[in-house]
């Protein structure tokens, strides 16, 4: 008889809390990400009817999100058996299950005085998915029943299966990233204080920021190499072989177009010669790129075109292409220490930076691109709010010529942008020609003062 996996036992086995009230999965682990206030008022507001989709990459925290979600609702005192959580990437399922089936079970000690809340993780594993969260959500709206539904999973999937037009209205979908310096800091040092006392506890979080990346579950790595190592396995094995197996795609091909865009972090996509590059057909190769953008391992950044002309050549103008996670760019680096070539520490300074951008971005309504004219002039980044702009030159070197300088302040000047910012790899926070200097560190320590939004 072939192997059939019991699901209640397998319930019984991730939800502890079912048969131990007193059972907290993260007990010791008191940091929490800024993204959790946010998910709260999905289980605890009563005029909250639309399930939550928490989106990102893979080893960026989505499943321990959930499980301090659980230990919040057990501390205020929430009905055991009215909180499920179920893996749908749990190893030992040999068969898709579907949320159906998971729904459908009732543990004991339910009780009608609390909502009852589904913790779906990774639920791109769940075959008809975002069908049955439609339905689920607009049940529940219409029989008035006090159900309430957090799931994650990769935007790839949601691709897949349409869930973005059934989304619409039924689920809000919340994006999560690797951490910011800020919260690297409180991570390693397991404290709420001011990030920059936090740095002057730890004068080494910044390097190991640097060496390690964004990915909570290396933040206390001792070992770079090690870790490297694991990223590099996860990434190959989960995020590209399993999530992307079932499109279709060649799978060899589609690894080696991550690799190559992830060690060139930060260049221009150019689909002709990448295409050229695998042997593959130009519209093959768009498709993988969409597919490796879905996963959030990386990030599209498009050219500014406030102060740009219409012009036809303008309107074809190719983005850059950025790893999601610094901590990629050192992970498939083939140097033994990648943070000691210069080219490799351009790079991984550029995607630190654009990951805070993108942060004050979403914040603030800003709009964030890069500025390029006649190939001749470029800004690194521009962050348009709606009453101003910011530009972004980024360079990992610590001697600051008045030539680059000169040159990053023309730039700016030509698309038009009177604050100008230049990220440094020195210690000296200054002003020359009309652009801030910063280094790296000090912007990473409070970016919005920095670089956000005016009042």
């Amino acid at each position: 008889m072939f192997y059939k996996v019991d699901i209640s036992a397998l319930l019984l086995d991730q939800n502890p809390w079912w048969n131990n009230p007193n059972h907290r999965e993260t007990r010791g682990f008191p940091f929490r990400r800024a993204v959790f206030l946010s998910l709260l008022p999905y289980v605890s507001d009563p005029r909250e009817l639309r399930a939550a989709l928490l989106i990102g990459p893979r080893q960026v925290g989505k499943t321990t999100l959930l499980r301090q979600l659980v230990d919040e609702l057990l501390d205020r005192n929430w009905p055991p058996g009215n909180i499920m959580f179920f893996d749908f990437a749990d190893e030992r399922l040999v068969d898709a299950i579907s949320p159906r089936e998971v729904a459908t079970a009732r543990p004991s000690g339910m009780s009608d005085e609390h909502p009852r809340v589904l913790l779906l993780d990774e639920i791109q594993y769940a075959p008809g998915w975002s069908r049955w969260l439609k339905s689920a959500v607009d049940q529940a709206r219409r029989t008035g029943s006090r159900i309430r539904f957090i799931v994650t999973g990769s935007a790839a999937s949601a691709l897949r299966d349409g869930a973005i037009e059934s989304g619409q209205g039924r689920w809000d979908e919340l994006q999560i990233e690797g951490l910011t310096f800020s919260e690297f800091l409180s991570l390693s040092g397991r404290g709420a204080d001011d990030p920059g006392k936090l740095a002057a506890r730890d004068p080494q979080a910044f390097d190991r920021y640097l060496a390690l990346g964004g990915l909570p579950g290396h933040a206390n790595s001792v070992s770079p190499r090690a870790s490297r190592r694991r990223i590099r396995e996860d990434v190959a094995e989960r995020a590209i072989l399993r999530d992307l197996r079932g499109t279709g795609v060649e799978i060899e091909q589609v690894r080696r177009l991550f690799v190559h865009l992830v060690a060139g972090s930060g260049g221009e996509w150019n689909q002709s010669n990448r295409a050229d590059d695998l042997g593959a057909n130009r519209k093959s190769l768009g498709d993988w790129l969409a597919l490796l953008e879905s996963t959030h391992l990386l990030v599209r950044l498009n050219r500014d075109r406030t102060a740009l002309t219409k012009a036809r050549s303008d309107l074809r103008s190719r983005p850059k292409i950025f790893a999601a996670d610094h901590g990629l760019i050192a992970a498939f680096s083939p140097y033994p220490e990648p943070l000691q070539v210069t080219e490799v520490l351009a790079r991984v300074y550029e995607a630190i930076v654009f990951r805070h951008l993108r942060d004050l971005a979403r914040k603030g309504s800003g709009e964030l691109s890069f500025f390029r004219l006649n190939d001749d002039i470029e800004v690194d980044f521009v962050l348009r709010y709606p009453r101003s702009a910011v530009g972004v030159e980024v360079t990992s070197s610590s001697n600051l010529k008045p030539s680059k300088i000169a040159r990053a302040a023309e730039g700016m000047q030509r698309a038009g942008i009177e604050r100008k910012l230049l990220i440094h790899g020195g210690v000296t926070m200054t002003h020359s020609s009309g652009v801030a200097l910063v280094p790296l560190h000090e912007f990473l320590l409070d970016p919005s003062r920095h670089a956000g939004a005016e009042p």
